[in-house]
């Protein structure tokens, strides 16, 4: 009866979080194949050590720290592959937005705007696989798990300052990125904003 009930209460605190967490995976692993041997694995080790999670604390923290750990352990083992990835991610991505300025832009942007916005995905991917492990971590954390500073720093193991200055710096080397490709492909002139 006693792992019945710790089942039922780990899955009643995990349930509302498999999206944000197969999301925030998903844009941390070089690899999207393995997402699902990944979180199955966070969640086996999550599982295990449930004993230890104190009731009323911050599950979704704990969860996430977890699966932080799995997908950068995974990362640490595939890391070889992370190279070639980042370039089919770049040739996918000139494709895309190749098949959509057939046109001129500014038509585009004015008449159907969202033919842009629906190709920006391999874009922001790419761009955010730039950024080093640590900064994608902070980053991902922030934006697609909705943590805030304190609960990444707890999460990732550092002091709140460097959580601050990771994402600020992404911010930084983000736009960076974004513009330099909004300019090759004619989205953004240079001095224009």
């Amino acid at each position: 009866m006693k792992d019945r009930d710790k089942s039922e209460r780990f899955l009643r605190h995990l349930e509302p979080l498999q999206g944000p967490l197969e999301a925030y995976c998903r844009r941390l692993l070089h690899e999207v194949d393995s997402l699902e041997d990944v979180l199955q694995s966070a969640v086996a080790n999550a599982f295990r050590d449930f004993d230890q999670y104190a009731e009323g604390t911050n599950f979704r923290a704990w969860i996430f720290k977890h699966t932080h750990s799995e997908a950068m352990n995974w990362n640490r083992k595939h890391q070889r592959t992370q190279a070639a990835a980042l370039r089919e991610d770049e040739v996918a991505a000139k494709e895309t937005w190749d098949a959509i300025l057939d046109e001129p832009l500014l038509k585009v942007l004015l008449e159907a705007p969202g033919a842009v916005l629906d190709h920006c995905d391999a874009s922001i991917a790419l761009a955010v696989k730039s950024l080093s492990l640590e900064d994608q971590a902070v980053s991902l954390l922030h934006v697609v798990g909705d943590f805030k500073y304190r609960e990444i720093a707890d999460i990732l193991h550092v002091p709140i300052g460097t959580v601050m200055s990771r994402l600020a710096r992404c911010r930084v080397r983000l736009r960076q990125r974004l513009v330099e490709y909004g300019e090759r492909h004619g989205l953004h002139r240079h001095g224009e904003i």
